[in-house]
């Protein structure tokens, strides 16, 4: 009796898992330093919440978002995950507002070297090319990203 109640709750339990489609990725995190040098740390889930700390090399640009606005799972040609998130509700320590866009991808293990992010701040909302005031894209040293 006790092997048929195990047998159907892995049977239970793996088809609740096909359920869910595999680009729905639900929550993202990481650490590292960008190409420009910039510290960051963040974590993002679906339902918007999270922060992202920044901080470039020289101190000067820091800013903590403590909300997202938009969070988007999709993969990238090769088939990585990636995860898109922007926010409005982010700030420098002189309490200047600033808004961000930014993508992850999780390129494997270890992350390290070969993880992506790709930031975007402006002065404006929505953060466009056109309005961007400071872009930092590239692979990620000293950390890496992790989407689950």
């Amino acid at each position: 009796m006790r092997g048929r109640r195990v047998l159907a709750a892995s049977v239970g339990a793996a088809l609740m898992w096909l359920t869910i489609p595999a680009s729905a990725s639900e929550l993202v995190t990481g650490t590292g330093q960008t190409k420009r040098s910039a510290s960051f740390g963040f974590v993002a889930s679906s339902d918007r919440s999270g922060e992202l700390e920044y901080i470039s090399d020289s101190g000067v640009f820091h800013v903590h978002c403590t909300r997202y606005s938009s969070f988007e799972s999709s993969e990238t040609k090769q088939g990585f995950p990636r995860v898109t998130v922007t926010a409005r509700k982010c700030f420098r320590p002189n309490g200047a507002q600033r808004f961000l866009r930014a993508k992850f991808v999780d390129r494997g293990e270890p992350g390290t070297g070969i993880d992506i992010v790709r930031i975007r701040w402006s002065r404006t909302w929505p953060v466009t090319q056109q309005n961007t005031m400071r872009h930092d894209a590239g692979r990620i040293a000293g950390g890496e990203v992790q989407i689950l």
